[in-house]
């Protein structure tokens, strides 16, 4: 089965990407992972303490994201920009019709990168930015670092990391199908960026 149009009718008429995302082509998508690519959030600065080794917050930003993405007021203003292109589409304002098409094209491949990818899920965490000092306070930790970022982890043994990824997926309130959805994708690999974006540019996600 080929891939769907992504329009702004076909959003519209879907309402959002998240059935896109949870189709049966999920899994094989995911199991072309490649290679793994750098994805850090920059919350506190790393740094040894008198007390002891720092212990880190790993997680996974594909669940992060795709939690963050499920959100009703994400959801909510995704659906006022369609509606907004779909009107000046009605006006026969072209210009800002086209100006609309593609600010939605951008932000559906963002979060293609985000979820089946390893880019930062920054928009997700900036949503919790006020709560994640308790988080981490809650966890132990000091620093979060997404799981893929092998670079930023390298100073740090895998007994002072943390996974909060559960935590982090639980402040956005997912539904028992989202979760399940997070399960299974964090199963998989994680696509190679330039994997991701030679798909993107296919359409075939």
């Amino acid at each position: 089965m080929s891939p769907p149009v992504l329009s702004i009718g076909h959003l519209a008429a879907r309402r959002d990407i998240l059935n896109l995302l949870m189709k049966a082509k999920f899994k094989m998508i995911m199991a072309l992972a490649g290679a793994l690519a750098v994805c850090r959030f920059p919350s506190l600065a790393a740094q040894q303490t008198n007390s002891g080794p720092v212990r880190v917050g790993v997680y996974d930003s594909r669940a992060v994201a795709y939690a963050w993405f499920g959100t009703t007021n994400h959801q909510h203003r995704l659906d006022e920009q369609i509606q907004a292109a779909r009107a000046a589409r009605a006006k026969g304002d072209t210009e800002q019709s086209k100006k609309l098409a593609l600010m939605l094209k951008e932000q559906q491949a963002e979060i293609h990168r985000q979820v089946f990818s390893t880019a930062p899920a920054t928009d997700a965490l900036a949503a919790i930015r006020e709560r994640i000092p308790g988080i981490e306070k809650q966890a132990g930790v000091t620093v979060l670092i997404s799981k893929w970022d092998e670079q930023a982890l390298k100073p740090y043994p895998a007994v002072q990391q943390v996974d909060v990824t559960g935590d982090l997926v639980r402040e956005f309130k997912p539904t028992e199908k989202q979760l399940k959805v997070i399960a299974d994708l964090q199963k998989k690999k994680p696509l190679s960026l330039e994997k991701c974006n030679e798909l993107i540019r296919k359409g075939a996600i």
